[in-house]
């Protein structure tokens, strides 16, 4: 019987050792998985973060772009005003001559008249047409404002569907 239980306890050793061995890679295995676990939530939440500041980035592009073309329709304005008061004081300046002149002969009048009236027809066009150019930046620009915030929406969902396929990539590699 010593040698039935001398066999019975190398049995027992060895079924022990194969189960600790077994435990052991087992170990292994689950500190490699966590490892790669770990691995790819830092590159995730890395790429997220760097979406984050993309994403940032174009909000400040498109911020500075909607500020630069609000200083540029500004001073657009800002020169069509001046125009308009230039143009203005030159009207009023042909008003005065033409009523200089109006004490004086009368025909010399009415032909002074008749060219202060065509200068200020044609100033009125020019501020039409000043006006109308003006108008046209300012859909130019809104136009171009959609195009960007358009091209800005299409890359944000890009990146959206970027960071959905990496998380279902994930959360497959976690299954």
């Amino acid at each position: 019987m010593s040698s039935a239980g001398s066999t019975a306890k190398t049995t027992a050793a060895q079924v022990a050792d194969e189960l600790e061995q077994r435990l052991e890679r087992v170990e292994r295995q689950w500190l490699a998985e966590r490892r790669q676990f770990q691995q790819d939530l830092s590159h995730a939440a890395s790429e997220a973060a760097q979406l984050r500041d993309t994403i940032q980035s174009l909000r400040d592009v498109l911020e500075a772009d909607r500020i630069g073309e609000q200083e540029r329709i500004q001073a657009a304005v800002a020169a069509a005003n001046e125009d308009i008061r230039q143009l203005k004081a030159t009207i009023n300046a042909l008003r005065d001559e033409l009523e200089r002149q109006r004490l004086g002969e009368g025909e010399r009048m009415q032909g002074a008249l008749a060219g202060a009236h065509a200068e200020a027809s044609q100033l009125r066009e020019t501020i039409g047409v000043l006006r109308e150019e003006l108008e046209g930046q300012r859909r130019g620009a809104v136009e171009e404002r959609a195009k960007l915030r358009e091209g800005h929406d299409r890359e944000l969902a890009q990146l959206r569907d970027i960071v959905d396929a990496l998380r279902v990539k994930l959360e497959a590699a976690n299954a």
